[in-house]
């Protein structure tokens, strides 16, 4: 079978499930690539190009996307900047918007790196809670290896997932079983950054059924009567573990933005600013 051939015969099997076909054939190149081991392009740019091909399984594939399951999922891979993740349905999918707040993170260690001169003193310690895949301590790490890392979730498989992640990229990553709403510790941090479940439980009826149907509610949603719950107890702690200057990041629910930074300030954090994504909600909240 040829590229091209195999491009085609995908392309002609998701036109129910994706109508737009500019869209159609974004996702049947990223499947062409997945199942051949190419760049999903040379399909284009080397039509002729003759590959073996499992049919079964390529057509296995072609059900689970016609499922709604993300490719993701189906392919145990997804991009976060610029490295490679394995993902599976135990964490969500990594977002562009924690892809931002990751790069605030290394602005700020950055910063710190220049102001303190840290050489041989104490490195920089960051604490990631509800870690999910690890995409935002491992990404760092890749970065900031002489930084100090720990990570908290509350499901084995998540972690299972989040190690995976960081042997798979050499990082050292201290990662930790653990509910913030009643986690001990004695640790103190420079920086403390979450990502908590932030969607409303009301919100369900507004989304797709690829984020429904397989990606862990509990990473997911919070109650209609409580949603800065864990923006509530992730503050608290913080107040309690970070050191002189240190800041506490958030994403958060574009809804409660300005609601998040009240609560901050309530619980001791200052110089709290909310800060707009690229689409210009407001989505991280900072506080030291």
């Amino acid at each position: 079978m040829t590229l091209s051939e195999l491009y085609t015969h995908i392309k002609n099997s998701l036109t129910a499930q994706f109508p737009d076909p500019k869209e159609r054939g974004i996702v049947s190149r990223c499947i062409v690539g997945g199942v051949t081991g190419l760049d999903g392009n040379e399909c284009i740019l080397h039509p002729d190009r003759r590959v073996e091909i499992d049919n079964t399984a390529v057509n296995n594939i072609i059900k689970r996307i016609s499922d709604h399951e993300p490719l993701e999922y189906v392919f145990n891979s997804a991009q976060f900047i610029d490295i490679e993740l394995y993902t599976n349905s135990n964490v969500l999918i990594p977002r562009p918007e924690t892809e931002e707040l990751a790069l605030k993170i290394v602005g700020e260690i950055q910063a710190r790196l220049q102001r303190d001169n840290r050489g041989g003193d104490k490195p920089i310690s960051i604490l990631d809670i509800g870690t999910g895949s690890g995409c935002i301590p491992v990404y760092l790490a890749t970065k900031f290896p002489g930084c100090q890392f720990s990570a908290i979730d509350i499901s084995d498989d998540a972690l299972a997932t989040a190690r995976s992640n960081a042997e798979r990229h050499g990082c050292n990553i201290n990662f930790i079983k653990a509910d913030i709403l009643d986690y001990q510790t004695s640790a103190m941090f420079d920086i403390i950054v979450s990502n908590p479940p932030y969607v409303l439980e009301s919100e369900k009826a507004l989304m797709q059924s690829n984020v429904l149907d397989y990606e862990p509610d509990t990473a997911l949603f919070v109650p209609d009567d409580d949603p800065l719950k864990f923006y509530r107890a992730i503050s608290k702690f913080a107040v309690g573990h970070l050191n002189d200057g240190g800041k506490l990041y958030f994403e958060t629910n574009e809804k409660f933005g300005v609601e998040t930074a009240e609560l901050m300030r309530s619980c001791g954090l200052q110089e709290v600013e909310v800060i707009k994504d690229l689409f210009d909600k407001d989505r991280f909240v900072v506080g030291m």
